[in-house]
């Protein structure tokens, strides 16, 4: 089971994530505005992040370097895409289509 942590969305956004997600096993922990300070506690797999917040680009420089094993994924609703920074690439990523098939297999991958 793949454990992800998610940041700060929207109420609306939110639960559709979590209605995608927990279709296919995942373990969703919720870690609000503050994904750092739960960052350690819960240990994920996979953190989920809202891309159209300005605080996002800074959030993943500092996951990356410091957690480069835990992979990022970035959501935006803006502009529907996904952008994936796999774990031990320090920020490099690619971007796709934000579809929910697309986005389970980010995640779970």
């Amino acid at each position: 089971m793949t454990r992800v942590l998610m940041g700060d969305f929207s109420a609306l956004h939110r639960l559709g994530l979590e209605d995608i997600l927990t279709q296919d096993g995942i373990e969703l922990m919720d870690a609000g505005a503050d994904v750092l300070a739960h960052l350690l506690e819960a240990l994920p797999d996979v953190i989920v992040l809202d891309l159209d917040k300005r605080a996002t680009t800074d959030l993943v420089h500092v996951i990356v370097h410091r957690f480069p094993a835990v992979k990022v994924v970035a959501c935006s609703s803006i502009r529907p895409t996904v952008r994936v920074f796999p774990p031990l690439h320090y920020g490099e990523f690619y971007e796709t289509d934000l579809d929910p098939a697309l986005l389970t297999s980010a995640v779970q991958a």
